[in-house]
């Protein structure tokens, strides 16, 4: 919750002083790195919960509204995929660092634990903020797709004009297209968070060993590495609106299949794969569909606002979740309410694109057909 606050205050910081982004960025390197190495020091509960209060502050400038704002300075072309590209990095540390930090904990102890997680994350972050430029002007470059003379006109110091194309924050939030967006990924994000967090626990209710039930949940995060990459390169073709049917397809396809899962030992492995491309709408997705739709011109402001209402609240789906199986003793109830939340958030995403493509709030937004911004 203390991140989520933290995102809408970086958002305004980012807005008002964008050449500052590298210091930003270092400043969460160093509370990070230090709250992890903290917990390893922990010897009472309220230390626990000082340090990860100190961490969510921290850890809103190395996630999403950081990545998403660089990629949408350096790219204007290929920028869905570059945005999964830079989001793929997650399931390959993922997919690295957790055995390794199982043998640690099991040989070392938690506190060694924590402790390899913060010298690890020192290493990659320190050469990370090193090499980091704000935009392409620091190094005398265009962003990617930007013809010689096309960005001519008054630049500030480091974005150019054309890539300030798009409208305010203020203005955004006095669009239907605005809550249209926040309400589909809500619902997007509540199923995701909903099925994720009960999914082990689904298959080994219907008879399925714990292995497989964990194992269908590790090739989830597998398939995750190719999904963001691959969903990032196929929105730069389909605009806004086919982007967020496709985006909810997968996750339809995600609950179908695990409710096909008692019929046929192979289902919870078809589920993995679906549900890998469907639980990736938390990071490509939501940025590319803010950027469409609003345009990059206050792009970290409309972008930090949109992701802190819908996760929020989609952060409930675990708990949502529980509750309907307390109440019925069957996940069965469950899946069926989810799939008339992805329904609603197909909807309302193409919505949302479709009223902001008329507005032409953007005016680089790709459009249906045309295959290029």
């Amino acid at each position: 919750f203390v991140g989520m606050f933290a995102m809408l205050a970086y958002g305004e910081l980012y807005r008002r002083y964008p050449q500052h982004i590298r210091k930003f960025i270092a400043l969460g390197t160093v509370v990070c790195c230090g709250a992890f190495y903290g917990y390893s020091l922990s010897t009472k509960l309220w230390h626990f919960y000082a340090l990860a209060a100190f961490y969510g502050t921290g850890s809103m400038t190395l996630a999403g509204i950081s990545i998403t704002t660089l990629i949408n300075n350096w790219f204007v072309e290929k920028r869905g995929l570059a945005t999964g590209l830079a989001f793929a990095g997650s399931g390959v540390s993922a997919a690295v660092m957790t055995p390794v930090l199982s043998t640690i904990v099991a040989d070392f102890g938690w506190r060694m634990g924590y402790r390899t997680m913060s010298l690890v994350s020192l290493c990659l972050l320190v050469p990370a903020v090193l090499l980091i430029r704000v935009s392409p002007a620091e190094k005398g470059l265009l962003p990617y797709g930007v013809k010689p003379g096309e960005g001519a006109g008054e630049n500030t110091p480091h974005i150019p004009v054309l890539q300030q194309t798009g409208i305010t924050r203020r203005q955004a939030v006095k669009t239907p297209a605005f809550y249209l967006q926040i309400l589909g990924m809500l619902c997007l994000g509540t199923a995701g968070m909903g099925m994720s967090g009960h999914v082990i626990a689904y298959l080994t209710d219907i008879g399925y060993s714990e292995l497989t039930a964990s194992t269908a949940m590790s090739l989830v995060m597998t398939v995750m590495i190719f999904a963001k990459i691959l969903l990032g390169a196929v929105f730069d073709r389909v605009g806004a609106a086919r982007a967020a049917i496709l985006s909810g397809l997968c996750m339809v396809a995600s609950l179908v299949s695990i409710m096909l899962c008692r019929g046929s030992a192979i289902m919870p492995f078809v589920f993995a794969v679906c549900f890998g491309f469907g639980y990736s709408i938390g990071t490509v997705p939501a940025s590319f569909l803010v950027i469409e739709n609003f345009g990059a011109r206050e792009f970290s402001a409309i972008y930090s606002i949109s992701s802190m209402l819908s996760g929020i609240f989609s952060s409930f789906g675990p708990s949502v979740t529980g509750a309907l199986y307390d109440m019925s003793g069957s996940y069965d109830i469950v899946w069926p309410i989810y799939l008339g939340f992805i329904c609603l958030a197909m909807a309302s995403l193409a919505l949302a694109a479709n009223s902001s493509l008329r507005k032409n709030y953007n005016p680089r937004a790709v459009r249906p057909g045309a295959g290029k911004h």
